[in-house]
């Protein structure tokens, strides 16, 4: 299971965040050319779109999973529909996301606005959905192998496009945006042929409205699911922006998030892979193996995030060549550290998602997002970027763990979660990473060694543990 579970985080989960990874290490010579200024334009404009990128699929991208594992003699026909559905959806999304590009692109980049609104909706009509039936195929029927040599193209191209944009013409910002553009349209446009030709997943536009109407009615409660992942991740920069926040502050932020992003790419990575394993087990009633799953997913994700945390101060300093920039590692512990929070909230949300229970599902997530959001509001004019990273954890914490205690998932699992406990070893692990950043390498090395080896017992304890008691932890 372990095995399994780690050569599909690596192939499903992983692949699709090479693009940024790769932008990630360009870093230490892509900032000799990049200001503040133009992470902070940059942010800008991400943190718009991103507000509304759950729209783009009105939530059908929950949806796709279900109708895979719970109609398997037909998903396709309804797959086709959805997919005729979400096509003509996008010619009025684009019109959207290019209106409200219109009015929030910065005066800096003003020069360049209707360039930066063709290119943010030009595959986004022409090749978004289709992008995510290909992709949602994939990693459902567990063959990540055109998953990742699509990732790996995309990788490349934007490598290439960024370095000649941004490092020999001198591009800043916008060779960075167009660079982007290039490597996200290869990759959506890769999966045309194998989604339309090879798959027969062709677009069916005479769709039953009833069919439409079925999955909307489960899909659209999801909007605002995701859009948590907005008030958590982006609205801070909205608020920066409503403050008047310097671009290089602003820069600074986004410098640290993109960092970050090595960590949650991993975390998210690896829920890509245990997703089809986890609803897989709760469909045959094998809730103790799903359980196992979690504990798995909960034990790479402490290993990854601490380390990471602990040693921030080196990686930043590797990867920024900026000393303005490199400065931001203090956030990032924070920062990182709040990803703990993925494990037990897809351990509570797998089984609102298979019962279709998404309704019930906002008030978690919903409202921990509203929490960010009020807590940016009210940090980030007094803490400034620690205000960004204090709320994130805060709300971060709330929907890892507030899910347990909600009566859809009492009903529907057999099993119990030592919350608590779990939630307690997440604030300690903060903690420690936070006071020992600044600390000198060899108690580091120390540290790091005593903490693996803590790890690996518990992980052998709970395995001849669970070897006994096939019924329960």
């Amino acid at each position: 299971m372990l095995r399994k579970l780690l050569t599909n985080s690596l192939l499903f989960g992983i692949s699709p965040y090479i693009p940024q990874v790769i932008n990630v290490f360009l870093l230490p010579i892509m900032t000799q050319y990049l200001t503040a200024t133009d992470y902070g334009i940059a942010g800008t404009i991400n943190a718009y779109t991103q507000a509304l990128t759950a729209l783009s699929t009105l939530g059908f991208n929950s949806v796709l999973g279900v109708i895979f594992y719970k109609c398997s003699f037909q998903y396709k026909i309804l797959w086709r529909e959805i997919y005729g559905f979400l096509n003509i959806w996008m010619i009025f999304f684009a019109f959207l996301q290019g209106l409200l590009l219109y009015f929030i692109i910065p005066e800096e980049a003003a020069e360049y606005k209707w360039l930066i609104i063709a290119l943010t909706n030009f595959s986004n009509v022409f090749f978004g959905p289709t992008a995510t039936i290909g992709n949602y195929y994939y990693v459902n029927s567990m063959k990540p192998i055109p998953i990742v040599w699509r990732s790996i193209l995309s990788g490349i191209v934007t490598l290439l496009a960024n370095y000649i944009l941004v490092v020999h013409y001198r591009l800043g910002y916008l060779g960075w945006y167009v660079g982007g553009f290039l490597g996200v349209f290869v990759m959506n446009a890769s999966y045309w042929y194998a989604v339309n030709v090879e798959l027969k997943l062709s677009p069916i536009y005479n769709f039953k409205r009833k069919t439409i109407l079925k999955y909307l009615r489960v899909s659209l409660p999801t909007v605002p699911h995701y859009y948590c992942g907005f008030l958590l991740n982006s609205s801070s920069k909205v608020v920066m922006d409503f403050y008047s926040t310097p671009l290089p502050v602003f820069g600074r932020a986004n410098i640290m998030i993109q960092i970050s992003s090595l960590m949650e790419n991993w975390v998210n990575a690896i829920n890509q892979a245990i997703y089809p394993m986890c609803m897989e087990s709760i469909k045959k009633r094998d809730e103790v193996r799903a359980k196992a799953l979690i504990y798995v997913y909960l034990g790479i994700t402490y290993f990854a995030t601490f380390i990471f945390s602990l040693w921030s101060r080196e990686v930043f300093n590797i990867l920024i060549s900026n000393k303005e920039l490199a400065s931001t590692y203090p956030y990032a512990v924070i920062f990182v550290m709040a990803f703990n929070y993925r494990p037990m909230y897809v351990g509570a949300s797998n089984m609102f998602f298979y019962h279709e229970k998404t309704t019930s599902l906002l008030r978690l997530t919903f409202c921990s997002g509203i929490i960010a959001f009020v807590l940016y509001c009210t940090l980030i004019p007094f803490l400034s970027i620690w205000g960004i990273v204090i709320a994130y954890f805060i709300a971060s914490f709330y929907m890892g763990y507030a899910g347990f205690y909600m009566k859809v998932f009492k009903e529907n699992s057999k099993i119990t979660y030592p919350v608590l406990k779990i939630a307690a070893i997440h604030l300690f692990l903060t903690a420690m990473a936070l006071f020992f950043v600044d600390s000198d390498i060899s108690i580091k090395i120390v540290i790091t060694i005593v903490f693996i080896a803590c790890l690996v017992i518990k992980s052998w304890l709970q395995f001849k543990k669970s070897k006994r008691s096939k019924n329960g932890y």
